[in-house]
């Protein structure tokens, strides 16, 4: 320790300096070469699982992706067939409706399913079976043509395939074919595509099978869609799709995955391989056949429609379902990879990273040590020039500083070196410092003062400017309000005149027509008097025509027995009087149907009595509701003129209205107008009130943010 109080401030802090630059330089190596040491070991684990983990997302994602597109496949033929289907019925209903010939409907469903092929170059082939006699139940008429899509039976089964693009041939599907039940690879029998649809009634794919066509044998499945009428199924649509498509996927997909490392395969529901890029030898067999050890648990699991996933040490399995048609069972897309294709990429990491370490550790720990070489010169350098007291001086302001700015505090220090002379001016310089800030914080505590008191007074200012500009902006909103109004009664005052102008003269108009009324109804009362004279004189004249009768039916029976007595004097006279008693029969005849005639007669003269009494009663009250009528009439006569002259004073106080109501308009557009320019006036006084409030507060911030920085010194 003597020997420390005796090197000079340059060599203390040299030496001092240079030990701990070693101290930290030696740590801070040490410390990053067992972090860097850590971090690789993190990095390996971490990049292995990231890896790992990425690989198996991007295979999972792969799998969805071919899913993806060989449901679109599936998609794109099950909407075609799905409106092909509907053209097909809507031609057998027209035929119907049309009457159209056997033969030509025949020929027209020809024709539209061989364009419907065509226009499709993606598709393998196209069926339309209907049901025996479905299609117009004249089936027998065209056994054998199969030009025509008919069969041995005469049913209609056309079948047109398309090996290549372009290249069609058509047949007619034996009968053989629908009855066909030998089981297949899938365990289905081979006449599926015609039972399935009639049996469910629903959309069905079929298993992959592979068919003869033009003599190559093509692996292929159908999407059979149930052609219905009134509920039942009555045709089935068959649309073949090749599969080779999915075996050419498949490859593909195998190559662009970890360099061909990857076996993809596509799966029927049943397990059938649609496509494998291993060996397309094995296509249409069963999975659980070709993989047997993990094969049929991929197929039960298939069932159920999500993604699965196998894991093992080995080997890592991904089973992606889809749905090929909406409803329909799944199907799936199989990618199985090695596990070392999946974690190559990681080893080959954790080596660069291993290598990486090595020449890390090597270079970090000579950078280290010429660190530690550069930094004891640099510190030797720098201690030439920045000598220990200029560090004492700034301890002691920064304890000055921390202290709250306590300007009465001194430095104390009693050595006679460089710091000695330092601190003796510094304090020297404190001494003038503390009465001028103690004189300028007074000055910001008034300064303070009067800003509070400005802006309490530009706030109150504001607040009043406020407040009266709401009063105004009410004041002028009524004053638009009143003036709306007046003008509304105006228009009102002047609609009700008219109308009462309207209404005086529909009163004088019903006067006119009441006084036609009355004149009309008096001729009536007159006509009626008058017939009520006549109907009573053919009431009189009727009886007078009862007694002649009286008097002719008398003459009558006093005939019928004159008749009576000449026919016996003639049946007295023998041969004689023969002649004058068939004479007197007759006359007794004809005095019988005399008195036959007025009897008649005198009913009816009854019954015209009877009802010309009836008349003579009804004209008496008819006339005497008719003066009712006019004296009722002169009531309304009188009421009318009476609202006449009503009307006629509602005009009047209408139209007085109406004029007070518009002299009451402009006066209050008037006041409107004047309010508005106070409103006008107000508001730019509250901007600017608003405007000396925002300035009075700026300066209270000021005034604060001073006293802030006065309050950090003590004086």
């Amino acid at each position: 320790m003597p020997l420390l109080r005796q090197l000079s401030i340059q060599w203390k802090i040299t030496l001092l300096a240079g030990l701990c630059l070693a101290a930290i330089v030696t740590l801070l190596v040490g410390l990053s070469l067992y972090r860097m040491d850590h971090s690789s070991d993190l990095v390996k684990a971490s990049s292995m699982q990231m890896l790992t983990e990425a690989a198996q997302s991007r295979i999972e994602s792969q799998g969805e992706v071919q899913a993806l597109n060989i449901r679109r496949q599936f998609m794109d033929a099950y909407q075609y067939g799905a409106g092909f289907a509907r053209q097909v019925l809507f031609l057998r209903e027209q035929a119907e409706k049309r009457f159209l010939d056997a033969y030509d409907l025949r020929q027209d469903m020809t024709a539209q399913v061989r364009a419907a092929l065509q226009a499709n170059p993606d598709l393998l082939g196209l069926s339309l079976v209907f049901e025996p006699g479905a299609l117009d139940a004249k089936d027998k008429l065209f056994a054998g043509q199969s030009e025509l899509g008919s069969n041995e039976t005469g049913r209609f089964a056309l079948y047109w395939s398309q090996p290549r693009a372009g290249q069609l041939t058509s047949m007619a599907l034996p009968e053989h074919d629908m009855a066909n039940t030998e089981i297949g690879p899938s365990g289905q029998p081979a006449n599926t595509w015609w039972v399935c649809p009639r049996s469910s009634g629903a959309v069905c794919v079929v298993e992959p099978y592979f068919y003869d066509i033009d003599g190559q044998r093509v692996l292929m499945t159908s999407i059979v869609f149930p052609l219905k009428a009134n509920g039942k199924v009555i045709a089935t649509l068959s649309i073949d799709i090749n599969l080779n498509s999915l075996q050419a996927l498949s490859q593909a997909a195998s190559r662009s995955l970890y360099e061909g490392r990857t076996t993809v395969g596509i799966l029927s529901p049943v397990g059938l391989l649609a496509g494998y890029s291993a060996d397309a030898g094995l296509l249409a067999k069963r999975f659980d056949q070709v993989d047997q050890t993990q094969g049929g648990e991929l197929v039960r699991k298939l069932a159920d429609g999500k993604l699965q996933i196998l894991h093992d040490q080995q080997r890592l399995k991904v089973l992606a379902a889809f749905e090929p048609i909406p409803g329909g069972k799944p199907w799936g897309v199989l990618l199985d990879v090695p596990e070392n294709a999946l974690t190559g990429p990681a080893e080959a990491l954790k080596q660069e990273l291993d290598t990486l370490n090595t020449s890390g550790t090597l270079l970090e720990l000579g950078l280290g040590l010429a660190a530690a070489i550069a930094g004891l010169l640099l510190v030797w350098l720098m201690a030439r020039g920045v000598t220990r007291p200029i560090l004492g001086v700034a301890a002691m302001l920064k304890d000055i500083a921390s202290g709250e700015g306590d300007l009465t505090r001194r430095l104390q220090y009693d050595k006679r070196d460089e710091l000695g002379e330092l601190a003796g001016w510094f304090n020297r310089f404190l001494d003038k410092l503390q009465p001028t800030i103690a004189e300028v914080k007074r000055s910001v505590q008034a300064a303070r003062g009067t800003a509070d008191q400005s802006a309490a007074i530009a706030a109150q200012t504001s607040a009043g400017m406020e407040q009266q500009y709401r009063q105004v902006d009410q004041v002028a909103t009524a004053s638009h309000e009143m003036s709306a109004t007046a003008q509304d009664v105006a228009r009102s005052a002047a609609q009700a005149a008219q109308a009462a102008r309207e209404a005086d003269q529909a009163t004088r108009e019903g006067l006119a027509v009441i006084d036609r009324t009355t004149t009309s109804i008096d001729t009536l009362a007159a006509d009626m008097s008058s017939a009520m004279a006549q109907v009573e004189g053919l009431a009189h004249n009727s009886e007078k025509i009862g007694s002649v009768l009286e008097v002719i039916r008398s003459i009558a029976e006093q005939t019928n027995l004159l008749a009576l007595n000449a026919a016996i004097e003639a049946a007295r006279a023998g041969e004689a009087g023969r002649g004058f008693a068939v004479v007197a029969d007759e006359v007794r005849n004809l005095a019988r149907r005399t008195q036959e005639s007025v009897e008649e007669t005198r009913q009816v003269i009854e019954a015209l009595q009877a009802g010309t009494q009836e008349v003579v009663g009804a004209m008496d009250s008819s006339h005497r509701q008719a003066q009712g009528g006019v004296e009722q009439v002169g009531q309304a006569v009188s009421a009318l003129q009476r609202i006449g002259q009503a009307v006629t004073v509602i005009t009047d106080m209408n139209l007085q209205i109406a004029s007070a109501a518009e002299e009451q308009s402009a006066v209050a557009e008037e006041i409107n107008s004047n309010v508005a320019t106070i409103r006008d006036v107000t508001e730019s006084l509250s901007g600017q009130a608003n405007e000396s409030a925002r300035v009075s507060q700026s300066l209270n911030s000021l005034a604060n943010q001073q006293q802030g920085l006065m309050d950090q010194f003590r004086v």
